[in-house]
């Protein structure tokens, strides 16, 4: 199956860091993981083809070569994928659609043509699309309330990537946060017990990433890094070990909760494994208001000392 993976456009917003970008000769910020983590998972008997909107338009070949066509993403790329769904559908395409904004708004991605809808988690949803091709079946939504085992999710397409169009790369640890912020749709998507990887699993990616020539900073892409402490140590006992041996190829940063601040040895842990930033959940200073929206972690010490402690 000719498979084309196409990430939509993010329009200028926080997070599209555009001009900071302008200074360090890069398109963008990250790589669609989501997208290489399906290339993986998808028969590898398959031929794949990724194309980020982010860095380039899809070409004509690529769209004549496509006789799959796969999206994935988050709400705030909406419009550029409801446009691109449609593209792909005046061109003849099957098209297949998953991801955060599919997941949680299933009823807008089908009405913009998709054919299958392939949503929640993809290690169990994805083998269940392909078995629905086998039958012959052209049209589906196909979800689950499992949540599964990410010690067997298989390392992520980077060779897929046009890397030097990126300012970063992305690896994933774990899925799932322990706390009930109520503003936060991570633990409807993933769930509240944080589910890892192993660290002998993460390390091989890294061993992958090394081996395609990547040297520079990598982001954990985990929405809470230490949502379970354990085996964060566990893995960065492990990570230390890898850095020193490579010659620290890698700098890493994350965002995890304020919570950091209360566990010296993860912090140092941290440091020791080249960690040089985290993005914190501070939300707001007003205690009433993370009561309210049930952001307690960020009420038990002060926040003034919290980041005090960890800069």
């Amino acid at each position: 199956m000719r498979t084309l993976l196409i990430y939509p456009v993010f329009p200028p917003t926080f997070w599209s860091y555009d001009k900071s970008l302008e200074l360090v000769n890069r398109k963008v910020l990250l790589p669609p993981l989501g997208l290489i983590t399906v290339a993986a998972i998808l028969p590898q008997t398959w031929e794949f083809k990724l194309c980020d909107r982010n860095i380039r338009d899809v070409t004509e070949a690529e769209w004549d070569w496509a006789e799959l066509v796969v999206f994935s993403a988050m709400i705030v790329q909406k419009e550029d994928l409801l446009s691109q769904i449609k593209e792909a559908k005046l061109r003849g395409k099957c098209v297949a659609v998953g991801g955060p904004y599919a997941t949680s708004v299933p009823s807008e991605v089908e009405a913009a043509g998709a054919d299958f809808l392939v949503l929640d988690e993809g290690e169990i949803t994805l083998p269940l699309f392909v078995e629905a091709l086998k039958r012959g079946e052209n049209k589906g939504i196909i979800r689950t309330e499992e949540k599964p085992d990410v010690t067997t999710t298989p390392i992520p397409r980077y060779d897929l990537l046009e890397l030097d169009a990126y300012d970063s790369m992305s690896v994933q640890f774990s899925r799932g946060c322990p706390f009930q912020c109520e503003f936060c749709d991570i633990i409807i998507l993933y769930g509240r017990k944080p589910r890892t990887k192993t660290p002998a699993q993460l390390l091989r990616e890294l061993d992958y990433l090394y081996d395609l020539g990547w040297r520079r900073g990598v982001f954990m892409v985990d929405d809470n890094f230490i949502g379970n402490k354990r085996n964060v140590k566990l893995l960065l006992k492990e990570l230390k070990i890898w850095q020193a041996e490579h010659q620290y190829p890698f700098r890493f940063n994350t965002e995890a909760s304020v919570d950091l601040a209360q566990d010296a040895e993860l912090m140092e842990l941290m440091v020791q494994s080249n960690f040089d930033a985290v993005f914190l959940g501070i939300e707001t200073p007003d205690e009433e208001s993370l009561k309210l929206t049930k952001k307690f972690q960020n009420t038990r010490d002060s926040l003034t000392e919290t980041i005090d402690t960890l800069i």
